[in-house]
């Protein structure tokens, strides 16, 4: 109804025009001897509000000096408690895998830890850690030089819960660190080509919460993506395809429900797509949606909401070297 509105409305505006006397009508003449082109104060207003470029600086993970003993692999298990299993295997020379377990707080009945590693190729490193009650961890790596991090429970509280975190890295100089505290969080990342590096934090909120989900996929070479989540309910997704895409998200959430949200899920094809979006909020929602295809594309999201709740974003971009920029705070923005 509005968009008919809005079209009778310029309609009828187009008949009062032709139908108005004496109207100045420029002509050719006119022209003659003035300047072509946009005038420079709408030139600098244009250039004041375009959007910025996505500038995403994601952690890069690197592996710990003296991690990898040169010429010798190396498997170092321990565990403590009951119901842990724990397995590595390794093929090639100059791997490390060391894995501790403690299922503290352990509840009877319960599934337990178990942590895998298998490591193929040379020089790859796999760090596994786990407190609590339930974990899994498991590490596959194909390649050379590649570096996994799997940290989980507090270190004080030895705290974890029902998490769940998985790697695979295939390609060579490939890094991960993947880092959850307690309840029901998952993390999933998959690594194929070379120099890959992705960082997912995870905290969830109060004890017993569903937690959060974090996921990110990445082929080709030199991409890099960094979830970090605080928080419950939250989830976050990344797949980059291509060569040199970036992506970072945070998302904060405190919240007595109002149906929680805090959702983002960033899709990324072709090379050097860049996004970077932050959400906050304080008593639920903001969800973001970036998807770009093409090269070169950018995108910028920033959403707080705090106690109103609300904030929803969605950026499509098709083709080369666009750029977005939205920014929301307050409650009821789309």
């Amino acid at each position: 109804m509005k968009k008919l509105l809005i079209v009778a409305l310029c309609l009828a505006t187009g008949m009062a025009f032709s139908q108005t006397q004496n109207v100045y009508s420029p002509s050719i003449q006119d022209a003659i001897g003035k300047r072509a082109g946009t005038p420079t104060h709408a030139k600098a207003r244009t250039n004041a509000e375009k959007p910025v470029c996505a500038d995403c600086e994601v952690e890069q993970v690197e592996c710990p000096e003296d991690f990898i003993i040169e010429g010798k692999n190396k498997v170092d298990i321990q565990q403590i408690g009951d119901s842990n299993q724990a397995k590595g295997e390794q093929y090639g020379n100059s791997n490390m895998s060391l894995i501790r377990q403690d299922n503290s707080n352990f509840v009877p009945g319960g599934e337990g830890n178990l942590a895998s590693t298998e490591q193929i190729g040379n020089g790859n490193g796999a760090d596994v850690k786990q407190f609590g009650n339930a974990n899994k961890a498991r590490v596959w790596q194909s390649g050379d030089g590649n570096y996994a991090k799997q940290d989980i429970g507090d270190d004080s509280a030895k705290q974890a819960e029902g998490n769940l975190t998985y790697v695979a890295q295939w390609g060579d100089d490939n890094k991960s660190y993947q880092r959850q505290r307690y309840d029901n969080n998952e993390a999933s990342a998959y690594q194929t080509g070379n120099r890959n590096s992705v960082v997912q934090k995870q905290t969830s909120g109060p004890n017993g919460s569903s937690g959060s989900v974090a996921f990110a996929n990445q082929i080709g070479d030199d991409n890099a993506a960094e979830q970090d989540q605080t928080g419950s309910h939250n989830y976050a997704s990344v797949y980059q395809s291509g060569n040199g895409n970036s992506s970072l998200e945070t998302q904060t959430t405190t919240t007595d429900d109002p149906s929680i949200c805090n959702i983002s899920t960033v899709n990324q094809v072709g090379d050097d797509n860049k996004s970077c979006v932050t959400q906050d909020s304080d008593m639920g929602n903001n969800c973001s949606l970036v998807n770009q295809i093409g090269d070169k594309n950018s995108s910028v999201v920033n959403q707080i909401a705090n106690q109103g709740g609300n904030n929803a974003s969605c950026v499509l971009q098709r083709g080369n070297m666009n750029k977005a920029q939205v920014i929301q705070t307050g409650p009821g923005s789309i």
